[in-house]
């Protein structure tokens, strides 16, 4: 899971809440890498610095810092499926 914040303090203390739970944790500028599970890390990072501070969460995992995809556009309307 990769977090991105607000701030690098923030970034650090999630950083530091996660290792404390005896997780991975890669923090690189405002982002963090974790292999901590979904469901342990989101509220943990909500205790600790509070969602607010989340600007993105990719929950598609890796072990490595990519390159940031370009956001999603969603002012688009859906596209009808066809059959």
């Amino acid at each position: 899971m990769r977090v991105s914040f607000s701030s690098v303090t923030t970034a650090r203390a999630a950083r530091d809440v996660l290792e404390a739970y005896g997780y991975r944790a890669e923090q690189l500028g405002r982002e963090v890498v974790t292999d901590c599970p979904t469901l342990l890390a989101v509220p943990a990072i909500e205790r600790r610095v509070g969602l607010a501070a989340v600007e993105h969460l990719d929950l598609s995992g890796g072990s490595r810092i990519e390159a940031a995809a370009p956001p999603i556009q969603t002012g688009a309307p859906p596209r009808e499926l066809t059959a």
